[in-house]
């Protein structure tokens, strides 16, 4: 989700794979559902924003990971535009700390200024990565 000002929407993960780093709202797809069915449901269960399926840009981007042994993932990216002012709500507290919007290059800046790149969860990471290099 993105902001106005160009701000995107993240947390802190808990409690599986990649916890402890800044990652974007998100899931797995389930069977026979569609990319933009999936980011609408994704947004609505963690941070409490009805966003219909017609809104996004799907797909935004891709990309691919190794999380860790276990988890091989082809992340797909979809955008949507959220008006000024919106919140989110932390609707799965064990799951995430809380939602807020940053901007990338503030995400950029903190992990360029000590904070360890491994802070950020691998997909995000790597969206940054590619947006920076203009891809």
């Amino acid at each position: 989700m993105r902001a106005p000002d160009g701000s995107i929407a993240v947390g802190v993960r808990r409690g599986s794979h990649g916890a402890g780093q800044l990652a974007l709202p998100g899931g797995a797809l389930e069977w026979t559902e569609s990319i933009a069915a999936c980011a609408s449901r994704e947004t609505l269960e963690e941070c409490g924003l009805v966003v219909p399926e017609r809104d996004w840009v799907v797909p935004f981007a891709v990309s691919e990971a190794v999380i860790d042994e276990d988890n091989h993932w082809i992340t797909v990216f979809a955008l949507v535009d959220v008006a000024a002012g919106t919140t989110l709500e932390n609707r799965e507290p064990h799951k995430c700390e809380g939602w807020r919007f940053i901007h990338p290059n503030d995400i950029r800046a903190d992990y360029g200024r000590g904070k360890p790149a491994g802070d950020l969860f691998l997909p995000l990471r790597l969206l940054l990565d590619d947006a920076r290099a203009g891809l």
